[in-house]
């Protein structure tokens, strides 16, 4: 009997110290059911009446024999008789079948209850029935209080009844517990084994394991096994079960042990709430953005330097696991970076300084390093370009198109635009072109498309000039594409005030928003990000008027200049050069009537 064998082992070591020694043993033994050894105890000491009784008693339905009524019976007229030493007095009760079990832990104490008192048709469930009925009514019996309760120097408490601990001033502990009826765990799973009805709720609290409430990680374990594995016992609220599963994920996430927790939160009851629970996980556990071997982006992977070092072997090992054992989906993992890389953005922003990378100096002081002549060439990047690139290529993987389209328009074009870093831009649209049917449409044509167009135009207009004017190529497909880039612009200068009306100010906040996502900016912050981007969109319009008048020889007639987002110096500009062309006009045809 494992269960009771340091405190029986204890007992015999005091044996020796009492009136009668045999007879201490003997009960000692007797409260293990360890009755061979009571036997040979009780010869030792020559005491052969008493080892002739312990030999004839039995041990309920478990030791094959039952108890003898009457030899109990015999015993009990005798105990009416004269007194007998306390020692002798004890042992005989408990073999006629009295279950003494004052000054006895609980567990020998429900064992001589058990082994003792009990006939071979009675059950487990009433024996447990029986000991719960005693400690709950007073009778001098110990509760089953948690083992962790009692450390060096208080085991006497472990033998004390109810009455005796709220008497102790050092059982305050053990009667707030017994008042909240919390026991053993050992004493939980007797009752729930002897209770088909008892809810694992109820029978599994932490403090039965633990002096940490918020510790659940075994009566999660136990909850689960017997719930889900075993499928031996229910809860009569699933939300319960959820909970200790959740509290147990929480734990292992605090360990750095986030992708069992993932496993863990698996588990849970309610789809819902279990695909929230995971999702919210993955977002808090990620140590960083940056792209892992085991999870490269699914879009726009051309646009980041590369796989980091800084991604070590155990977060390969998790990302991993969490993808080919637990099998999540790549879109809860590409969402939580995107969210993850969110918060990086936004530390970068207000933390780092913006430095350049020493061995590949730039002739701008842009975020964004000027990309080479070809396409394929990534480009060099700060720490803040690198993570609101990170940032938009997590966004764009998690299908998140609108709020990548937000992205550009707050911060990589106004940027891109005023350094004159197009090869940039072009790349960052041309992958956001490509899941444009995730963006409402009217957002997307009064955003991205602009500066597609914008990009295109101003791209192709010098080759197209210059092969005009030296004379190279076909003229007239030449002048039918510079007609075409034209028309183009024209429609650009009545897009760039909606582009520019995209922006929202009041007082000192600032917000560009879409159906999808908002983001909102106070005090400098916004005023920086309102100039910057009224700036970056009078650049594009001042560039466009420009060649549309170019293109048009000074027929700019079907523009209205004052419409148009241009600084207020360029307006001036443009106006007279439209004013001059109107009167030049109009001077030409009176001469020529």
């Amino acid at each position: 009997m494992g269960a009771v064998y340091d405190a029986v082992q204890r007992d015999l070591l005091h044996a020796g110290k009492s009136q009668s020694p045999a007879a201490a043993a003997v009960f000692a033994l007797l409260s293990g059911h360890r009755i061979e050894a009571a036997c040979l105890a009780a010869t030792a000491h020559r005491d052969y009446r008493l080892a002739t009784l312990v030999a004839q008693s039995g041990s309920g339905g478990v030791g094959g024999g039952g108890n003898d009524k009457q030899m109990q019976a015999l015993l009990r007229a005798q105990l009416k008789g004269p007194a007998f030493a306390p020692e002798y007095q004890r042992v005989y009760e408990v073999l006629a079948g009295d279950g003494v079990a004052a000054g006895l832990d609980w567990k020998r104490a429900f064992g001589l209850g058990l082994w003792f008192t009990q006939t071979p048709v009675d059950s487990v469930s009433s024996a447990v029935q029986s000991f719960q009925r005693d400690f709950e009514r007073g009778v001098q019996v110990a509760p089953p209080l948690p083992s962790w309760l009692f450390k060096p120097g208080t085991e006497d408490l472990a033998a004390q009844s109810a009455d005796e601990l709220r008497e102790d001033r050092r059982g305050e502990s053990a009667v707030d517990l017994l008042q909240r009826g919390v026991y053993d765990a050992v004493f939980q799973l007797l009752r729930l084994f002897a209770q088909p009805a008892y809810p694992l709720e109820r029978a599994l609290p932490s403090e039965a394991f633990t002096p940490a409430r918020g510790d659940v990680r075994q009566s999660a374990m136990l909850a689960w096994l017997l719930a889900r594995v075993r499928r031996c016992r229910g809860f009569d609220d699933m939300m319960s079960y959820d909970w200790l599963l959740a509290s147990w994920a929480a734990q292992l996430e605090v360990l750095g042990l986030w992708h069992w927790a993932c496993y863990v939160l698996l588990q849970l009851s309610s789809p819902p709430h279990r695909n929230h629970a995971i999702r919210a996980l993955l977002e808090r556990a990620l140590p960083n953005s940056l792209p892992t071997v085991s999870l490269p982006p699914a879009i726009g992977a051309d646009l980041l330097p590369g796989i980091s070092s800084d991604s070590t072997d155990a977060v390969e090992e998790q990302i991993r696991f969490v993808l080919q054992e637990l099998q999540l989906p790549r879109s809860w993992l590409f969402a939580a970076y995107a969210t993850r890389s969110r918060y990086d953005r936004d530390w970068a922003e207000t933390h780092v300084v913006r430095s350049r990378v020493p061995s590949a100096p730039l002739t701008t002081s842009s975020h964004f390093g000027r990309l080479a002549s070809a396409q394929h060439v990534a480009p060099v990047l700060d720490t803040v370009a690198e993570t609101i690139l990170q940032h938009f290529v997590w966004l764009l993987s998690a299908n998140q198109a609108a709020a990548a389209h937000a992205l550009v328009l707050q911060r990589i074009a106004p940027d891109a635009v005023l350094r004159g870093e197009y090869h940039v831009l072009k790349r960052v649209l041309e992958h956001l072109q490509s899941v444009q049917h995730l963006v409402p449409r009217d957002e997307w044509m009064a955003g991205g498309q602009v500066y597609l167009t914008f990009i295109a135009s101003i791209d192709e207009l010098p080759n197209v000039l210059s092969s005009i004017a030296s004379g190279a190529g076909d003229a007239e497909a030449l002048a039918q594409r510079a007609n075409t880039i034209y028309e183009q612009m024209s429609v650009l200068l009545t897009a760039l005030p909606a582009l520019l009306a995209r922006f929202n100010t009041q007082a000192h906040v600032v917000g560009i928003y879409d159906s999808h996502e908002a983001n909102w900016y106070v005090g400098s912050e916004a005023s920086e990000l309102h100039v910057k981007y009224s700036v970056a969109v009078s650049e594009m319009a001042s560039m466009v008027t420009g060649f549309v008048q170019e293109l048009g020889s000074g027929d700019m007639k079907s523009v209205d200049a004052s419409s148009v987002p241009l600084a207020q110096d360029m307006r001036i500009l443009r106006t007279y050069q439209l004013a001059k062309s109107c009167f030049g006009s109009l001077v030409s045809s009176e001469l020529e009537a």
